[in-house]
Parts: C-alpha cells; structure tokens; sequence
C-alpha cells in the first residue's frame, strides 16, 4: 500500500528518498529541461555535465557548468612542480544546488567556499581532463573555464589546506597531517631536555600523529607541575607514581579554531623512573597510548614520564577513561568495606563479595548486603505460582549505591520503591536462593527477616508477574530436562534450547500416545496434516487454583511428507523446522489482519513410520484447511501458504466477502480485487515464483466470481495485472475498491 507521504503530489512516482519527500524523477526532469540555458561551449564536457545530471541517484550532489565570474577572492595555494595543475581558493557566490526538504525544491546554498583545480593547457586535453574530473566525482560541484588562460577546472569541495596546498587529512574538520608536522619540526628548536636521546624519541613522536585526536608528546618542564602528591612505589623503588596538577596542560587540536591550544590546570599522573632504560620502555611499549609528555625532576635528575589517563588514586589505567573511573580503586572499596557489614552466613557472604568484585563497568548493578530494618511500607502482592515464595512492595530508606560521574565516588539514592522476593524455608535451600539472585539483572542485594529467618532477594520495582513466573518456569524446565528423551540426542537439545528463550512459548517433547482421536484433514505432496486432541496439553498459570495446571487441547500434527523417513534425516528436518516455523520467536506474521499467530508447541514422533511430527496449535491448521467450499481454491490457498511460511511475507488465506468489506469501509489499506475464473487461478500464481503482494481469495456473493486480493504496492489498479516495475505504481486516486 502506498501513502500519500510516500508518492510526489507532482508527478505521483514514488519517492526514492520517501523520508525527505525527494522524487528523483521530478529533479531529472528539471535539470533536463534546463539544459538549453547553459553551454561550456565544448559539447564533450556538455555531454558528460548531462549525463552525470541524469544519473543522479542522491539528492544533495549535482554537478553543474559553472561561469567564472561566479567565483571571487581567488587566492593561488600551490602550483605542482610538474606545472600541471594549479590549486586555487575561492568564494562561490551563488552556490551550489541542493535540496531543501523542507520546501520540497532546488535551492542554493551562496557563498560557499571551494577549491579549483586548474589543469593547465586542459583546453587541448579534453578527454585526460574529464578522467580527471571522474577521479573527483565525490567532492566536484562542477566544471568551469577561465576566460582568460582557456585552461578547464574542476570546482571542488573546500578539500585543500589554504596553507600548504595539500588535501586535509581530515576533510570533516579541515585538520592538515602536514602543517602540524611542520608545525612541531619548527617548534624543536625552542625546547631541549638536554639529552639527546630522549629529544630524538619525543621529535620521532611528534611526526607521526596522523590524526587530530593523537595525543602530542611533549618535553615538560618540571616546574610546571603544582601539587605534587606520591600515590605508591613500585618495582622495589626503582619507580614512583605521584599525581600532579600540570598547569599549562596539553596540547590538543581545537576543531573549531583550527589549531593546537591548551587545555590548563590538568590532573596528571608523574611516572618517575631511576634508570633511564625503563623509561625508554614505557614509552615505546605498554603505555604509549596514555603519554603526552616527559619531564626530569631537577633536583634527583629522574626523569619523569607524563600520562593523564591514569587513576590519581592508585596509578592504574582508567576502566573508564570519559568519566575517570577506575575499577581497580572501586575493588579496592568493596574489598575495605567487606568488614563493616554480615549476613552471618559464609556462602552468601561470599556470593554477595564475588559479585562485587565482578564489576567492570560504573553503571552495573551493585549487589549489597541489606539489612532488613532499612525497608518500610512493606505490603504482600501475592505469592508465585509454586507458592514457594511471596512478594512484597518496599520503600529501601538508605537506595541503593550508584556512581556518581560528577563527585567521582559512590552514593546512594535514597527512598526508592522495590521488590521483595521473600522465599519459604530459604534458610534450608541456600544455594538454590543464590542461583536465583544471580539469574536476575536487576538485583540490588540480599536480606533477611529477623522474626522469620526466611531470605530475601530484593529486585528493581515493578517487576512483573511474568517476569517472575518466567525465571520460575525457566528452573522448572531446565529441572525437568533429565525427566524426558526423545531418544534423539540433536532433537533433545533443539528443543531444550527453545525452552529457555524468552517469548514465553514452551515446546515440548510431547509422547505420540498422549494424542487421541487423529484424523487426516488433509494431504498432499509436501505435507500430511492431522488433527488431534492432546490429553496432556501445555502448562499455564491457573490465577483462580495459584497453581500450574494441563487441559485438554485441540492440536494439529505436521508431518512433512517430502522429508520420509526423517529419523534417518535429523538435521534436514530440523533445518526445515527452523524455516517453516521461524524459530527465533516461534511466530508466523499474517500481514492480512495485522497480528502473530502462535505456531509451535512441541515435536513428537510416530512409532509406526518413525516420522518426526511437528505439533501446532490449532488456530493455524483452522486457517490452513477451512474454507472456501472449493477443494480447488482450498488446495491452491495451502499451496501458496507453504511457499511463503518459511519467509517474513503476507499469509495468504481464504477472506470471507463480509470481513473483506468491513476491512475496506474501515480503511486499512487500498487493495486491487482481480477477478479471475477459476481454472485460471494456477496459472497465473505459478506463472511467477513470487507470490508476495497476494493478501487472499474471496468470493462475490451476487456473481459468485472467485477474486483475487492483490497489494497495490505490486499489482497495477487498472489492468490488474503485477507492475513491470514496482516502483512505477501510482497513487490510487481514490479510497475506494477497483473490482476489474
């Protein structure tokens, strides 16, 4: 179907660039009608300008003839040592052609600034100019000529330094590789750290930043470091780490001045190393990434490696270099603070440690030891379904530990609501308690009643019921896995496997004898459906009982007829499982009534043939085996079901003339209806392998014409008939049915 935002109000073609309201006809059209109004006045240039207008396939580059007397403040950057080509600078004062979404038309962007690249004595080289211009199409506003000189150029994007002629290296930003080299083999001269040695590695570092984020190693001198403050020895005193405010801070290159600045009064860490062979290591080796510079300290002459991404606190890398967190610092925390707090048994004592100590990031969860008085307003919600435990609203008075990125440190946010999972004799199940907490993601800690004794996980508020239920039955499952077979050790993990994902469907290994009254609905050569009455159907949540129950359910048996003998086949049936059924979430889309339905609900096995049978739920097998009256129509419907069940297309099926037009007066969507005899019915779906775009059969209850309902998006309203090309298709001028 198409919308109205999606097809241009001037000619009706279908947007290329739907979201920006740009219909690539309508440009070409424009630009082709206003070939007449510009002339290079060299037909191999004109030919090429034209054709690249009439390729275009994006909205925001054009390349246009460009008169010269549009370009002012022509400033001569570099000429090549070969005199080929010359780079100039320039203000475009009308602009290059772009696309303005929100007027919908080609405007112009003036006084914009360019590069021209003039190839010298170009007048006689036609064809080598326009390679030229070819090897430049991603930057090329257009073509130009100087009046005076003859020589053709190419008008370029701002690409090239003003300062020395060179492509940016950073074209983003206007950051040149090359002047800031320059830059720094000027600047050797005014400075020295009086060794040779080290000046030669702090120059080799210099010139090779080749980005404008690399950090600049400098020589330091030492009296620009304040507060000077040690941290540790390290390596039997052979080194000392201390921190220190560097007054004059480091150079970093500022994107919008264009150049180097200072960043001042910058907290770094002084690396200081008695032999100077192991400064050479630090620096060459593990921690160049994190220097930006060298010092000596004057009076014990040590020198002094500068780095500004370590932790003030214990000299180590920051796990979190943003906001200056160090994991390292905050281990060390939980580890000091472990003998300020018990819950008066070991194993949880270490579970809730262990936990701490895992911690890698400043926003992960901090499990904590929580002592029960510090909950109030405790209220029962209910218990869960094995009334193994009970669930609780609370108010935590004290909140739990967050790092705050501003004050660099933990605290806590106080009063906030959470969730009491209270467990019946827990004290009794220790290890399955601590299993449980650590399944959740959003556990803040563990307590305990002091009147009962019962443990308590404490979760983030509002966790639901299902939530609750699905770990639940999740254990319940996995517990249950030693308690079944299916004899077939790669069927048994498939179907393991899709009983631990999320989306609530539970597929089961499902015994053949606890089907009863089977009967064939319906064959032919690629599949064999029954119909049948499981007496032991899948488990749910009883809310009335509070406890997990079986009814008896009507079900449907897949056998895919074109797999026999599938006990000799286990991965081709099992592939063919996970296209047919699409496994990922056990759902097949019916683009028709816009819903999901539920498909699989377990496998089982024949004992007879020794076939493997899919079990279905049985509102598919309804809207695969009703319908029409018509075994012809019916059997065609199912056809084209099985050809799209394994793709994330439309679900053909039989819709009744009733549902049809209440469908339409609501406006879901605009539809082409075909009418079609019905022996021409298989030729024409199998005419073409793709049958997306077909939403159904229906039938005329006056003429009693079988009609096909076809996608407009895909299907022409006039003849019917599928567009030659789908983006061709036009707007249906009219919200109501075209019945042809």
């Amino acid at each position: 179907m198409l919308y109205h935002y999606e097809v241009c109000n001037k000619c009706s073609e279908k947007y290329i660039r739907k979201y920006i309201s740009w219909c690539g006809s309508c440009q070409t059209n424009y630009l082709k009608n206003n070939f007449t109004n510009w002339t290079s006045g060299n037909k191999e240039i004109d030919d090429f300008i034209q054709k690249k207008q009439l390729q275009i396939d994006c909205y925001d580059i054009i390349i246009e003839w460009i008169p010269y007397n549009q370009f002012i403040d022509i400033k001569k950057i570099e000429k090549n040592v070969d005199d080929a080509v010359t780079i100039y600078s320039a203000l475009w004062n009308n602009g290059s052609l772009h696309y303005d979404i929100n007027q919908e038309e080609l405007t112009r962007k003036p006084n914009i600034k360019v590069a021209l690249k003039c190839l010298n004595n170009s007048q006689n080289m036609i064809d080598k100019f326009l390679i030229e211009a070819k090897i430049c199409h991603e930057n090329i506003h257009g073509i130009s000529q100087n009046p005076d000189t003859k020589d053709y150029i190419i008008v370029l994007q701002d690409i090239y330094c003003e300062k020395c002629g060179e492509k940016y290296t950073n074209e983003r930003i206007k950051w040149c590789e090359s002047c800031h080299i320059n830059y720094f083999k000027n600047e050797f001269k005014n400075w020295t750290s009086g060794n040779e040695t080290i000046d030669d590695i702090i120059q080799e570092m210099q010139l090779k930043i080749n980005s404008f984020e690399d950090k600049i190693v400098e020589w330091i001198p030492y009296n620009q470091f304040m507060n000077i403050e040690e941290i540790e020895k390290i390596d039997d005193n052979t080194a000392a780490i201390y921190s220190a405010l560097w007054n004059n801070g480091s150079l970093r290159y500022n994107e919008y001045k264009k150049e180097c600045i200072r960043n001042p009064n910058l907290k770094v860490t002084l690396k200081c190393f008695r032999d100077l062979q192991d400064i050479f290591d630090k620096l060459l080796n593990e921690d160049k990434n994190y220097n930006i510079g060298i010092s000596q300290n004057p009076d014990t002459k040590e020198y002094i490696i500068v780095q500004d991404e370590y932790c003030e606190k214990c000299g180590e890398k920051y796990t979190n270099k943003r906001i200056k967190w160090c994991g390292s610092c905050h281990i060390n925390y939980f580890k000091n603070e472990f003998k300020n707090w018990t819950s008066e048994n070991e194993t949880i004592d270490d579970i809730i440690l262990e936990m701490q100590l895992k911690i890698n990031s400043f926003d992960d969860k901090i499990v904590e030891w929580i002592p029960y008085n510090q909950f109030i307003n405790i209220e029962e919600i209910g218990k869960v379904v094995d009334k193994t435990a009970t669930i609780y609203s609370a108010l935590w008075s004290n909140g739990s530990l967050c790092y705050n990125d501003y004050k660099r440190e933990w605290t806590r946010d106080p009063n906030i609501q959470v969730t009491l999972k209270c467990f019946n004799d827990s004290q009794n199940i220790i290890d399955e308690l601590l299993n449980e907490a650590k399944s959740y993601n959003t556990c803040y800690g563990i307590s305990q009643n002091p009147n009962t004794k019962e443990y308590i996980i404490i979760l983030r508020n509002g966790i639901s019921e299902d939530e609750l239920f699905r770990t639940y039955h999740i254990n319940y499952l996995k517990n249950s896995f030693t308690k079944w077979t299916s004899g077939n050790e790669k069927i048994d993990f498939f179907i393991q496997k899709l009983q631990l994902t999320d989306d609530g469907n539970i597929c089961e290994w499902i015994p053949y004898n606890q089907f009863v009254n089977i009967k064939e609905i319906e064959k032919n050569d690629l599949l064999t459906i029954h119909s049948a009455i499981w007496n032991d159907s899948p488990s749910y949540y009883n809310s009335i009982k509070e406890e997990i129950v079986r009814k008896p359910k009507k079900v449907t048996l897949i056998t895919l007829n074109y797999l026999n003998k599938s006990q000799n086949m286990i991965d081709d049936f099992l592939n063919k499982v996970k296209d047919i059924l699409m496994v990922d979430n056990c759902n097949v889309y019916d683009s028709f009534h816009k819903k999901y339905y539920s498909l699989m609900c377990g496998m089982s096995q024949n004992p007879d043939t020794g076939n493997y049978i899919i079990v279905s739920q049985d509102e598919y097998c309804e809207k695969c085996t009703n319908w029409s009256g018509n075994k012809k129509i019916d059997d065609l419907i199912q056809e084209m079901q099985l050809k799209n069940c394994c793709l994330y297309n439309e679900m053909v099926e039989w819709i009744h003339t009733t549902k049809l037009l209440e469908w339409i007066r609501n406006s879901y969507t605009n539809v082409v209806l075909k009418s079609l005899d019905i022996n021409e019915f298989p030729s024409k779906t199998n005419n073409n392998n793709d049958i997306s775009g077909i939403y159904g059969i229906s039938q005329n209850p006056d003429t009693k014409e079988y009609i096909i309902v076809l996608s407009i998006d895909k299907y022409c309203e006039k003849c019917g008939e599928l567009y030659t090309n789908e983006y061709i298709s036009r707007l249906n001028a009219i919200n109501n049915l075209q019945i042809l």
